[in-house]
């Protein structure tokens, strides 16, 4: 498992045999950094302009965690992935 924030900007992706990417739509990433940085909204608009887009990192993912709403609404997403992968694990060992 890896976690790298820049995978698209870095293009990393190759690393991976699998890409998550935890999505969440603009308005709400602008409101949650600015919370959590404590900077102002042309702050954030600067940061995410830095960065790969939303349509550049989803084009990458294999699976995508929707992070839109509270917390309580990723665990049932994480859950399945989970069993997903520990499918895929099963099924390589058994060749």
């Amino acid at each position: 498992l890896l976690v790298i924030p820049l995978m698209v900007e870095n293009n990393l992706q190759s690393l991976a045999d699998k890409v998550i990417v935890v999505d969440v739509d603009e308005k709400t990433q602008i409101e949650r950094t600015r919370l959590r940085d404590k900077v102002n909204t042309a702050q954030v608009k600067a940061i995410i302009e830095s960065q790969a887009n939303r349509q550049e990192r989803l084009a990458i993912a294999d699976y995508v965690i929707k992070n839109n709403t509270r917390n309580h609404k990723l665990l049932p997403q994480v859950a399945e992935l989970h069993q997903i992968f520990l499918e895929i694990c099963k099924t390589n060992r058994q060749k």
